[in-house]
């Protein structure tokens, strides 16, 4: 994918660059909206810790055919600690949140044990899942809700038969927000998305054993204090 994103570079005369804590941000095809690049980049390095940048190599921002498919329509991704988002963002406040998500995903690698060794995550979430299928109207199997993986049709259900704006009142007492259903992995990174920009609070409250091991991360990857 690396390959692909060099050449389409190529094809561009002018190519914006930026960095995270060292690590470039390149956006390859325009942005549709007005977005300032630098003010993005600056912002995230205000609010992620400078060593969580040695899990990804960079971000590149374009319109990127592998964005579309399952029939969806996807804003970020990250493959082989590259991330990529797209440029039809509604501001940068909406580019912020797609690259500190995929930053969550990037830190899987590292910490996927810390993250998901001890099933605890797994469980708080098979649990949330759990509940929500007592509530919605359309079911599915009981069994789709407790498969903690990706599904592309459980994904569709989601989004499209049941609707977020649904999900998001019938769910808002066990989910931060209704893409956190979607999967185990989506339920990480949505929720380190949300410690750094929006309610820790409410996060805490929510999913305890999530922000917790946000925290332990992040101590983990904080600058040592001098000692005098």
């Amino acid at each position: 994918m690396k390959k692909y994103i060099i050449e389409s570079s190529k094809r561009y005369k002018k190519v914006i660059g930026s960095s995270i804590h060292g690590r470039p941000v390149q956006v390859i095809h325009d942005f549709v909206n007005d977005i300032d690049i630098e003010y993005v980049s600056k912002q995230i390095e205000n609010l992620i810790p400078q060593n969580m940048a040695r899990y990804f190599e960079g971000v590149y921002v374009g319109d990127f055919d592998f964005f579309k498919t399952n029939n969806r329509n996807f804003n970020a991704m990250h493959q082989d600690g590259v991330i990529y988002a797209t440029n039809t963002q509604d501001n940068e406040k909406d580019l912020i949140d797609d690259i500190i998500h995929e930053i969550a995903h990037t830190l899987e690698a590292d910490y996927g044990d810390l993250v998901y060794g001890d099933n605890a995550l797994e469980k708080e979430f098979l649990a949330k899942r759990k509940m929500l299928y007592q509530l919605v109207d359309k079911k599915k199997n009981l069994m789709d809700f407790l498969d903690p993986d990706y599904s592309a049709e459980f994904d569709n259900y989601l989004y499209k038969q049941l609707g977020y704006n649904y999900i998001n009142v019938l769910a808002s007492g066990l989910f931060y927000s209704p893409y956190a259903i979607t999967a185990l992995k989506e339920y990480w990174a949505n929720g380190f998305e949300n410690f750094f920009l929006g309610d820790r609070r409410k996060l805490k409250e929510l999913s305890p054993v999530l922000y917790n091991k946000i925290v332990q991360i992040i101590e983990l990857n904080e600058e040592p204090k001098n000692e005098y």
